[in-house]
C-alpha cells in the first residue's frame, strides 16, 4: 500500500517537473524572440532607408506599361438551332492560337491592333433546372445520363442554349476588342444557313397550323349551324380520325398557342448566336500580390531580416566551433 502511494506521489512530482521544464523552455523562447525583435528594430534607420527605396521602386514599376492591369469580363449568349458545337469549335481554335502565340491570326482574322491581346478565353453552359429537365422526356432518361457520365457539363453542353463566355484581355484592350471577338465567333457561315433553315421551318409550321385552324373553323361552323347542342356531341371525321367537336376546339386552342410561341421564337431565336449584353463591363484584374508599392517594401524588409538572422546564426556557429 505504501509502495502505491509512493509511486503515485513520484508520478505527480515528475508531471510537475515536466510542466516546469516546458514553461521554462517556452519562456526562454519568448525571451530570445523578444530580444531578437528589439535587435532588429534597433536597426530602424537601415529598415527605413530600405523601405523608402523599395517603395520608390514599386512606384516606378507600377508606372511602366508592363504593369498595367489586365482586364477581365464575361458575356452571356444564347446559342440556337444547334449552333453550340460550331461555337465551341471556334472557342477551341482561339485557345490554340493563344497558346501558340499566333499574333498574325488575331491581327488578320479579328482585326486586332498592337495594343489588343486576348490572353484567355473559355465558355461554359449555364444549366438551369428548367433547361436541364427540358432535355429529357422522362426522369428515367435523366437518371440514365447522370449515372453514366463523369462530366455532366461536357456531356450536355451542346444541348444547352445559354452559355457564358469569359475572357482575359490586355490593358490596351477595350469594349471594341470584345466586339471584335464576338464578331469573329458569330461569323461562321454555317450559322446563316442553319438560321435560314430554322426560320423557314418555323414559318411553314405557322402556315400549317393556320391552315388547320381554318379547316376547324369551317367544320365547327357547319355543325353549329345545324344544332349547337348536337354539334358539341357530334362526331367529326378529320384526317382519318373521328373526333368530338369539343376535342377539335381544344386542338384549335393548342394550335393558336403553338403559333404564338413560334412567332415569339422567330423574334428571340431568329439568329443562331444571340448576345444578351450589348456592352460588356471590363474590370481590371487584381494582381495576385497586390500593389507593388506594398509588395516591394515587404519583400525588402523580410529579405533584410532573413540575412540579419542568417548572419547572426553564422557568427554564433563560429563561436561554438
Amino acid at each position: 500500500m505504501k509502495k502505491n502511494k509512493t509511486s503515485d506521489h513520484q508520478e505527480e512530482i515528475d508531471v510537475f517537473r515536466f510542466l516546469k521544464l516546458i514553461s521554462q523552455f517556452v519562456g526562454s523562447i519568448i525571451k530570445k524572440t523578444m530580444k531578437l525583435v528589439f535587435e532588429i528594430f534597433a536597426k530602424w534607420k537601415i529598415l527605413l532607408v530600405i523601405t523608402v527605396i523599395a517603395y520608390i521602386l514599386g512606384i516606378v514599376y507600377e508606372n511602366k506599361n508592363e504593369y498595367q492591369p489586365e482586364k477581365e469580363g464575361s458575356i452571356l449568349v444564347n446559342l440556337n438551332h444547334g449552333s453550340s458545337i460550331y461555337f465551341y469549335n471556334s472557342i477551341d481554335l482561339l485557345q490554340k492560337k493563344i497558346s501558340s502565340g499566333d499574333i498574325s491570326f488575331f491581327s488578320e482574322k479579328l482585326q486586332f491592333n498592337s495594343e489588343e491581346v486576348l490572353l484567355e478565353i473559355y465558355v461554359e453552359p449555364i444549366i438551369s433546372s428548367k433547361g436541364f429537365f427540358e432535355l429529357f422526356e422522362d426522369h428515367n432518361q435523366m437518371k440514365v445520363l447522370i449515372n453514366n457520365t463523369n462530366n455532366l457539363d461536357e456531356t450536355i453542353k451542346y444541348n444547352i442554349k445559354q452559355h457564358k463566355i469569359s475572357f482575359l484581355l490586355s490593358n490596351g484592350s477595350s469594349v471594341a476588342t470584345v466586339d471584335k471577338i464576338m464578331r469573329y465567333l458569330s461569323s461562321n457561315p454555317i450559322y446563316k444557313s442553319i438560321s435560314n433553315t430554322y426560320v423557314q421551318e418555323t414559318l411553314n409550321k405557322i402556315e400549317e397550323n393556320n391552315k388547320t385552324i381554318r379547316q376547324i373553323n369551317k367544320l365547327v361552323e357547319k355543325y353549329s349551324a345545324e344544332n349547337l347542342e348536337k354539334g358539341r356531341n357530334s362526331q367529326i371525321y378529320v384526317d382519318g380520325q373521328t373526333e368530338n367537336v369539343s376535342d377539335i376546339l381544344n386542338i384549335k386552342l393548342r394550335l393558336i398557342d403553338n403559333i404564338t410561341e413560334s412567332k415569339t421564337d422567330l423574334i428571340v431565336e431568329s439568329n443562331s448566336v444571340f448576345r444578351y449584353d450589348d456592352e460588356v463591363a471590363l474590370i481590371p484584374k487584381k494582381k495576385i500580390f497586390g500593389k507593388k508599392t506594398v509588395l516591394f517594401p515587404s519583400i525588402a524588409i523580410f529579405t533584410f531580416i532573413f540575412f540579419y538572422l542568417s548572419r547572426k546564426s553564422f557568427l554564433n556557429f563560429r563561436k561554438i566551433v
